[in-house]
């Protein structure tokens, strides 16, 4: 019993047009389902939680126009393409070439000239955007802002203050001025969308408003070092009354020599002011760094650590001139090498009798 040939002229059912009836009426479900997808991928962003400053909330417009515009992309070209693998996929056993195609010219100009407006589009609206952002305001509020490994510190200028965690007023715009001491870092606030570069070469800028009260995280967002992950401090957003008390607190304790009972309590605040606590562990203070030798105990300890060398000098050499003796099992300029000149000779005192303390 001989096998059959296969003849390659075998009636086969007619391949579907590219462009019947049924094909027009999926590619108009398939656009008119991208479309509201899209729509309610940029309404209802379910990546973003909300933001608590004005700029925030721009750049979140920006983010969710984008998002649903790509979701108008990706459903679309999937959708069309799924539909043609499933429409026009060949017989079984069909193993012709093939229908030469030449292509339509006025569906290649529609697919050019649509994605050629829709970039052009984004790209005025996020120059909107980012201009808007950027505009200063008559009596905004300026904070300047010092990037160290690894620690934030903002000055007031107009009160002539420091800190060690940002305060900003609600509702009014603030300009921060940034510089770093040493290599690049980058602040970042989540909840403001807000991140810059931060150099030591050059001054930048950025502007918030804050327009929820709380208190929210600030990051570095630049690898900068061992101490990377521990630079970390907070930004207040507060009512304009409770920020001008925050602020005639600082200006009053500035220069005040605290009373005998209050100097732990000063040491205590010095400590983490200076951002000590980002590499050393203290219980005292709640300091749970790992980059430095641990300070628990520090008292005891001090003054056999170099002969000839009382406990006092020695903390104080520490601070001043870290690289001067290095603890086995830890590493040369980790620590600043300028708090001589950061901390006034009463701060360095009262760190040095708080650290003593430490037994």
């Amino acid at each position: 019993m001989s096998e059959q040939p296969h003849s390659a002229g075998a009636e086969q059912a007619p391949a579907p047009q590219a462009f019947d009836a049924t094909s027009k009426v999926a590619a108009w479900m398939i656009g008119i389902a991208s479309i509201i997808l899209g729509i309610l991928a940029g309404l209802f962003n379910p990546l973003l939680s909300h933001s608590t400053s004005a700029q925030g909330a721009e750049i979140d417009t920006v983010f969710s126009l984008l998002l649903g515009v790509a979701t108008v992309v990706f459903v679309l070209v999937e959708g069309v393409l799924i539909y043609s693998i499933v429409r026009f996929r060949p017989a079984p056993n069909d193993d012709s070439d093939g229908l030469p195609i030449r292509g339509n010219t006025r569906l290649e100009v529609l697919w050019t000239a649509i994605p050629a407006f829709t970039v052009a589009f984004i790209a005025v609206f996020s120059y909107r955007v980012l201009a808007d952002i950027d505009r200063p305001v008559p009596g905004e509020m300026v904070v300047e802002v010092t990037a160290r490994q690894f620690s934030w510190e903002f000055y007031y200028p107009a009160q002539d203050v420091k800190s060690d965690e940002l305060h900003i007023p609600l509702g009014k715009q603030v300009l921060l001025k940034m510089r770093s001491a040493d290599v690049i870092h980058a602040f970042w606030v989540p909840a403001f969308r807000i991140q810059e570069d931060v150099l030591p070469d050059r001054e930048t800028e950025a502007r918030i408003t804050g327009t929820v009260t709380g208190t929210y995280p600030v990051l570095c967002a630049e690898l900068c070092g061992i101490g990377h992950a521990e630079m970390r401090s907070q930004v207040v957003v507060q009512p304009d009354a409770e920020l001008q008390d925050w602020l005639r607190g600082l200006v009053a304790a500035k220069g005040q020599a605290p009373a005998a009972g209050d100097q732990m309590a000063a040491g205590r605040q010095l400590f983490t002011q200076y951002a000590c606590d980002a590499c050393h562990t203290l219980t005292d203070a709640k300091a749970t760094g790992q980059i430095g030798p641990k300070l628990d105990g520090i008292g005891n300890i001090a003054g056999s650590a170099v002969p000839g060398q009382s406990a006092e000098d020695f903390i104080r050499t520490s601070i001043v001139t870290p690289n001067e003796v290095i603890t086995k099992g830890f590493q040369p300029d980790i620590m600043p090498q300028d708090f001589g000149q950061r901390m006034s000779k009463q701060e360095l005192d009262t760190l040095v009798s708080y650290l003593l303390a430490q037994k």
